[in-house]
């Protein structure tokens, strides 16, 4: 008796195929169904194969055929986390709905990287050019080793960054696949991967220029996000497995993934291997709960250290008024010599609600390591500790 594993969560949304051995898919938010034009009537005719699906999101429920098959099932420890979408006739009005009084806030993050900066957004879906696709890839590719390095951590997305690279471009212009963009001038400072399946959209790989932190970028993300999917007749946002704060702050639909066993009702031999599998699969998913929390606890952890030894690098002094008649040399944030600066002149620019191209740097000769940093009517000091900001 054969046995097959299919992960059907990215057979689903990375590959856009249902697994052959389920005729039609149920939808949780409606009576509709989806049917599977690869389902092979030979897995059903010359049953032969225990089959163990994991990865199953219970809004999109695979039908079985159940006078051929037997079922065994078993709640997986990860959930999922999704946004459903329908009655919804924009992101406001989700978020009025999803976070009530503090929608406000959402929108005003919004609204204040838009004060700051010249942002605009772009999705590209059924189209981009292989040149923009490379320039984007890399540049996602530079902000998550940033990102995970600021977190002291691995991401998974990069030990297989190669096969991303190669994947997404025919995806994307085959309408499988998207990239969405947000862009400050012409400098992305948000970049997402997301598959499409069916008119869902799933956010698989995103990241962001830490430079802009203060500003929230991940909520500007799904806010946009939110609108284009709405506007394109999706009926959700997936977020996939992993729980983290903003997944239960955003959505609406938090589920556990189910495993499930299936095997011919006919043959005693697949029936004791479905047995085995189920036991198997039973104590998997006892391990990771015991596994995972002590790894949340070790993160946590870890995590809380590095943010120690990041707040001991400089101190910024209050906000004023600008107030100052010395001639200062001036210095470019944005060069590679002086890039320490560039968070914390946004940091400045978010506080201030100054925009960038009224801002600048310049250093204070009378004191050591120390800058100020000067806009169109604010400004601040910022004091490093000694060699603090020489990489």
């Amino acid at each position: 008796m054969k046995k097959v594993q299919i992960d059907y969560f990215f057979e689903l949304f990375e590959k856009g195929l249902i697994p052959k051995v389920f005729p039609k898919i149920n939808y949780l938010e409606s009576e509709e169904q989806l049917i599977n034009p690869d389902y092979d009537d030979e897995l059903v005719n010359n049953p032969d194969t225990v089959y163990s699906v994991f990865f199953i999101a219970d809004y999109l429920k695979p039908e079985l055929n159940k006078e051929v098959f037997n079922l065994k099932k078993v709640d997986q420890f990860f959930k999922g986390y999704a946004i459903f979408l329908d009655g919804f006739a924009s992101a406001d009005a989700y978020i009025k709905y999803r976070f009530r009084s503090n929608a406000k806030g959402i929108r005003r993050r919004v609204k204040r990287l838009e004060s700051c900066f010249q942002i605009s957004y772009k999705t590209y879906y059924g189209a981009i050019e292989e040149e923009e696709y490379d320039v984007l890839m890399d540049c996602l590719e530079k902000m998550l080793i940033r990102r995970f390095k600021q977190r002291n951590d691995v991401s998974q997305s990069l030990i297989r960054w190669d096969h991303y690279k190669s994947m997404y471009f025919s995806l994307i212009n085959q309408k499988k696949a998207s990239l969405f963009v947000v862009y400050d001038n012409d400098n992305p400072i948000v970049i997402s991967l997301n598959h499409h399946f069916c008119g869902r959209l799933f956010s698989a790989i995103s990241s962001y220029d830490i430079d802009y932190g203060k500003f929230s970028l991940g909520s500007v993300e799904i806010y946009k996000k939110l609108d284009w999917c709405i506007a394109n007749n999706h009926k959700s946002y997936e977020m996939g497995m992993g729980d983290l704060t903003y997944k239960r702050e955003w959505c609406n639909h938090i589920y556990n993934f189910e495993h499930q066993i299936i095997y011919p009702k006919k043959s005693i031999s697949a029936a004791i291997s479905a047995s085995v599998e189920y036991l198997k699969v039973s104590f998997k998913e006892f391990v990771f709960k015991i596994a995972y929390v002590r790894y949340k606890k070790y993160k946590a952890k870890r995590k809380k250290n590095t943010v120690v030894i990041q707040e001991l690098k400089y101190k910024a002094l209050p906000i004023v008024e600008v107030d100052h008649d010395k001639q200062y040399p001036t210095v470019d944030y944005n060069s590679a010599e002086y890039s320490f600066l560039r968070k914390i002149v946004f940091d400045f620019l978010y506080t201030s609600i100054e925009h960038v191209s009224n801002a600048g740097v310049l250093i204070v000769l009378e004191e050591e390591n120390t800058y100020l940093i000067i806009g169109k009517s604010k400004m601040q000091k910022i004091v490093f500790e000694t060699g603090s900001h020489i990489s």
